[in-house]
């Protein structure tokens, strides 16, 4: 019998690892949505081996958000990257940023490298647009790009080893879980080697 439950647990366990995305027929949009009092929109494993993204991002009202301890206003939400160096995502990553800061939806670049996180601020965007923007690995950095937004580039590790990396995803936080639900539409697309 206790082996049945631990099989059972571990089918549940397997399932949530690889959930699917909802697509909204009309559009293309993948829909990501961060519950109320969560962090994450999903919990999937998807392997990444190219050398950069390209996406276009549509955020709603849903992005305009107020914390209830003013102090983490500023933390940084992540909205879309990969792992790099065939590392885990909080040692070698890259990924673009997002935060209501200063009554704006700001877009930052954000960067793990060795371990250390860095982020640069590239600008705002408008609400209810869609908004197209890169990131490439060239030459030892990251490059960051999109539409009405500075480019940034950002070092990438002198150590970097190849091997499996991984998509990673909506992600809200910061310490603080979403305040209420926020809703994130994302086309993505894998720029080749």
């Amino acid at each position: 019998m206790r082996h049945l439950l631990l099989i059972a647990l571990l089918a549940v366990l397997c399932t949530a690892c690889n959930q699917t995305i909802d697509i909204d027929p009309e559009t293309g949009f993948e829909i990501h949505t961060i519950r109320a009092g969560a962090h994450n929109s999903i919990t999937r494993s998807e392997p990444f081996n190219e050398i950069g993204i390209s996406i276009t991002v549509k955020f709603d009202n849903s992005a305009n958000y107020a914390l209830e301890n003013e102090n983490d206003q500023a933390d940084i939400n992540k909205l879309i990257g990969f792992s790099d160096c065939a590392a885990h995502h909080q040692r070698e990553s890259a990924r673009f940023g997002w935060r209501w800061f200063e009554d704006e939806l700001q877009i930052l670049a954000y960067v793990y490298r060795d371990g250390d996180f860095i982020f640069e601020e590239m600008g705002a965007i408008p609400l209810d647009t869609e908004v197209e923007m890169e990131i490439r690995t060239l030459n030892g950095q990251y490059l960051f790009s999109g539409e009405g937004l500075d480019n940034v580039a950002l070092e990438r590790s002198a150590s970097c080893n190849t091997g499996e990396n991984y998509w990673l995803w909506p992600y809200f936080g910061g310490n603080q879980p979403a305040p209420h639900d926020i809703t994130i539409q994302l086309k993505r697309q894998p720029i080749l080697q």
